[in-house]
């Protein structure tokens, strides 16, 4: 039975398009992308849209972009994360095996500040986001007067990646743990659970999916396969630690052209995100026999830091803003990633797609 989180989704999918008009029409036309966007589409370019959301924390993006490429393709070279994450602002990445191991995370190791920061980390007052457990190993467990203290330190960040991950795999949501860097304790698996209910229209419902994200380990639906990895990426002021799982969805009925759905749900950052969630559509153009190009829709949401109060209702939208122009970056990323990789096909009449009274050619290279 689904649970109430994935029911709450499934109140606002949309309906599968319909027989006059192109399942990408339609998608583009529910999002009211503009003549400009779609314009910027048929140019080859990501467009993005800035999403209403019921809470300030909360940050939500709805974007897309035409790719050359089969979604197989796409979905191999994702597979290999470490090497397509290569020029996006991710000094630092790895991959973890199966099952997790030390050696997964050997090369880690936090930037300065947040060093510097640790030796007086306690709750309520702390630079990185961390339970209360993990701030005492930090201040019990490293002499930060020693000269090695800086190598304990990153030691100590391996262990706590390492046994969160492990603890994941296990315990599912529940191995999230609490952010009690500031008064307010911050339960990770409560605020992702409020992202999935305040949930906007999905380009296809995967019911499956949406619980298996819930739900997990349990109810894994078949044709999911899963991975996980560590970062360490340019965001804002502060170089970020995230951990991130993947599941990539293979849909072999191709409803609507949907061939394979890839969600990637944050599992810890050490600043800004208490929580965050990317859905991927992958429509195929079935009138290609090789279905060599596919139209990506990626879905966004994020709960954040700072947006609160006088100040935060200033910051907000250049937030907002640097957050959007960060979510189309990528989508550009991803296209170059993968058509850069893809032998050219023969030229052929680019699909069509009618939105906002417009009717453009979206795909051009």
């Amino acid at each position: 039975m689904l649970c109430a989180v994935a029911v709450a989704w499934l109140i606002v999918v949309a309906s599968p398009a319909a027989n006059s008009e192109s399942f990408v029409s339609s998608v583009l036309r529910q999002e009211q992308f503009s003549s400009a966007d779609l314009q910027a589409l048929a140019a080859g370019r990501a467009v993005v849209k800035t999403l209403d959301t019921p809470v300030r924390q909360e940050l939500a993006y709805f974007g897309s972009v035409y790719i050359h490429a089969p979604a197989t393709h796409f979905v191999q070279r994702f597979r290999d994360i470490e090497q397509f994450e290569r020029g996006t602002g991710t000094p630092q990445i790895g991959r973890f095996s199966a099952p997790p191991a030390a050696s997964d995370v050997a090369s880690l190791t936090l930037p300065h500040k947040d060093l510097v920061g640790l030796a007086d980390c306690r709750p309520g007052d702390c630079d990185l986001k961390l339970p209360a457990s993990a701030m005492a190993a930090f201040r019990t467990g490293v002499d930060w007067r020693s000269p090695n203290a800086s190598a304990r330190a990153n030691d100590k960040m391996r262990a706590f990646v390492l046994d969160l991950v492990r603890e994941y795999q296990s315990a599912g949501n529940a191995a999230l743990g609490v952010y009690e860097d500031r008064q307010d304790a911050i339960p990770a698996s409560r605020e992702f659970r409020a992202l999935l209910s305040s949930g906007h229209p999905l380009p296809l419902p995967v019911p499956e999916l949406m619980t298996f994200l819930n739900e997990y380990p349990r109810n894994r639906p078949p044709g999911v396969e899963d991975f996980f990895y560590w970062s360490v990426v340019d965001f804002g002021l502060k170089q970020t630690l995230r951990v991130s799982h993947v599941m990539v969805y293979a849909l072999p009925a191709r409803p609507s052209g949907v061939s394979h759905v890839i969600a990637i749900k944050q599992l810890y950052a050490s600043h800004y995100f208490h929580t965050s969630l990317e859905l991927r559509f992958f429509v195929e153009d079935e009138r290609r026999p090789a279905r060599d190009r596919f139209h990506l829709f990626s879905l966004t949401r994020t709960r954040i830091d700072g947006t609160t109060g006088l100040k935060g209702s200033l910051l907000r939208p250049i937030v907002s803003r640097r957050s959007r122009n960060a979510v189309r970056g990528y989508l550009e990323h991803m296209k170059r990633q993968v058509e850069l990789t893809e032998p050219a096909s023969p030229a052929t009449e680019p699909p069509c797609a009618t939105a906002d009274g417009l009717h453009v050619c979206a795909g051009a290279r």
